[in-house]
């Protein structure tokens, strides 16, 4: 189980973690989510050290990924959905990020900005809450796809968060 949440998982496992408007999480659930997201970064080539944009809304797989990646030592950027195409890939390409994961309703914007040059490390592209289309997996296939099993070698990963930019460009702060 993943070590911020195996606690929970095995104590509490049916009671709730998450909610949101689409759905529900167990801790339990939640763990196991956890788990193959972690296996499923990583049979992708995304691993310790590396990072992970995230342009979405308040949601369950969010928190998945924010969990995810602080079990396994990848920066996580929370990426501010109001920002145009121009903005995102900015961010991707400053950031580093291998990989982006996107809510449905910010996919147009997310696609242009990965046909910009500033996006061209991002090699991996999520959808949530939308069917595959594109460049992009459909989210919850991607996790289901990863192990179960608690992934070995965890380590902690964290947020890095970009300022508003307003001496120039947004930097990034770990």
């Amino acid at each position: 189980m993943a070590v911020l949440t195996t606690g929970f998982a095995s104590t509490n496992g049916d009671d709730l973690a998450l909610a949101d408007d689409t759905g529900t999480r167990t801790w339990a659930e939640l763990d196991e989510r956890v788990n193959r997201l972690i296996h499923s970064l990583r049979n992708a080539g995304v691993g310790a050290g590396d990072t992970v944009a995230v342009v979405s809304g308040n949601c369950n797989e969010w928190f998945e990924v924010a969990f995810a990646c602080a079990n396994a030592g990848i920066t996580y950027v929370p990426v501010n959905w109001h920002l145009v195409a121009s903005e995102i890939a900015y961010t991707l390409g400053d950031s580093g990020s291998k990989a982006v994961i996107c809510g449905h309703h910010f996919l147009d914007e997310t696609a242009k900005a990965l046909t910009d040059e500033r996006s061209a490390g991002v090699e991996v592209a999520l959808v949530i809450g939308a069917p595959a289309t594109g460049r992009f997996q459909n989210f919850d296939d991607f996790v289901m796809a990863g192990s179960p099993d608690e992934p070995a070698d965890q380590s902690f990963g964290g947020p890095m968060f970009y300022t508003s930019g307003t001496t120039g460009n947004p930097k990034g702060v770990r």
